[in-house]
């Protein structure tokens, strides 16, 4: 009894201390780091529009123009306007549009080719700021020039009619940011008057619409 008694005595002091570090690596890990990294999420940026010193936008017209018979005339064209933002919420913005339309020889006559320039400047604001969409509103006053060419037929020699009148245009749109320098106008819509047939008794032309699209290229920085 005391042989065995002494056997028991080594083993528990040799074997089961050898033994320890195999039943320690059987244990499960502890899911402490594992579940702290899990739920440790990258901290999202909020990307932000700086105020551009300037920004040049252009693109294609559409006006709708009403004659002095009372017709109503669809004119195509283009647009160019600059900005020089002179705070983050408002600028001062230069704009010159030409748009026009040929109705040639039609069985009510000869209507020729039809043009009308607009050169405007004004105040354009930003109410909320440079952003990824930057809405916008603007009031332009300026100069429109009517021009009007009508071909040589049948015996008839063709004439050129012009007219040059003060012009507002009011309105506003909407641009989309896609880089720190480029955007997108996604609609511009504008209202303007002026009278280009003073001695017309119908009075035309107080109200045209134009509705424009384009691109905006931005630089410097306010």
């Amino acid at each position: 009894m005391k042989t065995l008694a002494v056997i028991c005595s080594l083993l528990a002091l040799f074997v089961v201390p050898a033994m320890a570090p195999l039943m320690a690596q059987d244990q499960p890990p502890t899911d402490q780091g594992q579940t702290s990294s899990e739920q440790t999420e990258p901290v999202k940026v909020k990307k932000t529009y700086e105020t551009p010193k300037f920004e040049i936008s252009a693109g294609y017209s559409y006006r709708s123009f009403y004659s002095k018979d009372l017709t109503s005339l669809g004119m195509n064209g283009w647009y160019v306007s600059f900005d020089d933002n002179l705070k983050r919420w408002i600028g001062v913005v230069g704009e010159a549009a030409v748009t026009g339309e040929n109705q040639g020889i039609t069985p009510q006559g000869i209507l020729g080719d039809t043009h009308v320039y607009t050169f405007l400047i004004g105040p354009e604001i930003y109410p909320l700021g440079h952003r990824k969409l930057s809405p916008f509103g603007h009031i332009f006053y300026g100069a429109g020039y009517y021009r009007n060419v009508t071909p040589i037929y049948g015996g008839y020699l063709g004439q050129t009619t012009t007219s040059l009148t003060r012009l507002w245009e009011a309105g506003g749109g909407l641009d989309l940011n896609l880089s720190q320098h480029w955007g997108v106008r996604l609609v511009q819509v504008d209202f303007s008057g002026g009278n280009f047939f003073p001695n017309s008794q119908n009075y035309t032309n107080r109200v045209m619409h134009r509705v424009s699209v384009g691109v905006v290229y931005r630089f410097g920085q306010r």
